[in-house]
């Protein structure tokens, strides 16, 4: 139960960040003289829209517009598949070892 409510969360936080996201780009506000303004419709936006700013990747103007930095999403997306490739290695790691750690075990016995 406690899974499914976590998988929902996530799922519900996922797409409020791809749905902030897709305000910015279906307004192609990707600079400065194109920056728009944005009312978050729920705290569940509200707060993915400020960790976008945060993390840089939406920038605001002098007069309280935002845009979408592309440099910076692709540099998030860099890092996010760095960061797979890194937990897909200990994943594998882990199995060959405890491949390793069984086999021994069967021999032994």
């Amino acid at each position: 139960m406690a899974t499914s409510a976590a998988a929902a969360i996530a799922a519900a936080t996922a797409r409020a960040r791809r749905e902030v996201r897709e305000h910015f780009e279906d307004a192609a506000a990707f600079s400065h003289e194109r920056a728009i303004r944005y009312d978050p419709p729920c705290h569940l936006h509200e707060r993915q829209f400020e960790l976008l700013i945060g993390q840089g990747i939406l920038k605001e103007t002098e007069s309280g517009r935002f845009w979408i930095d592309r440099v910076a999403v692709e540099l998030e997306a860099e890092q996010r598949r760095h960061a797979l490739k890194i937990l897909l290695v200990i994943i594998l790691a882990g199995l060959a070892i405890a491949v390793g750690i069984s086999l021994a075990l069967i021999r032994h016995h």
